[in-house]
């Protein structure tokens, strides 16, 4: 195992890079999944999408609210990214969104990359629930975040508009002691 806790048996986390554009600009011309994470917009100028590559990788001290790239292990470059938001310390809860490049699922990257985050998250951070919007129709979100623990807590329904209809959302909640509890401790990936 690596000494590093951003290093996993698969990926690892790091820095969002301007050269990491190839991997935005893919995952913008592919429709469903530009939907799935966020939305569908027009297209960008090259230098337009590296001006916001590096406000998204600009992290800010203080802040837990972050942005990091998922790469392999053998370093082949970008695959993913996986980011936090909604950050409540006094409340000790957090979200967080992830996106995996659409020929690099199911290899478990999600999974692995999601568990770094979660145990830096709760046992570095201190936070105490971590909380995930899912469209109810992303049937693999959905079973990647039972796998991690999360349980559904609340749906929201026709809350979003894409695809020329509304979506429902699913929440889910995943407690940072009982993640820590299915991992045997507080041991990162």
């Amino acid at each position: 195992m690596s000494s590093s806790l951003w290093v996993g048996d698969l990926v690892r986390l790091r820095a969002i890079e301007p050269d990491d554009d190839r991997y935005y600009q893919a995952f913008a011309e592919h429709t469903e999944d530009a939907r799935s994470v966020f939305r569908v917009e027009p297209p960008r100028s090259t230098a337009q999408r590296r001006q916001e590559i590096v406000a998204v990788g600009t992290w800010q001290p203080g802040s837990d609210c972050f942005a990091l790239a998922i790469e392999r292990v053998d370093n082949s470059g970008m695959i993913g990214a996986i980011s936090t938001r909604d950050t409540d310390q006094r409340s000790g809860s957090l979200s967080y969104g992830l996106a995996i490049a659409r020929n690099q699922r199911r290899h478990g990257y999600a999974t692995e990359a999601a568990r770094i985050l979660l145990c830096y998250m709760f046992t570095q951070r201190r936070y105490h629930k971590c909380l995930a919007d899912i469209h109810a129709s992303n049937v693999a979100s959905l079973r990647l975040h039972e796998r991690l623990g999360f349980v559904v807590e609340g749906l929201l329904r026709e809350q979003e508009y894409f695809d020329g209809r509304y979506q429902d959302l699913v929440l889910m909640g995943l407690r940072g002691p009982n993640f820590l509890a299915a991992r045997g401790g507080a041991e990162v990936p």
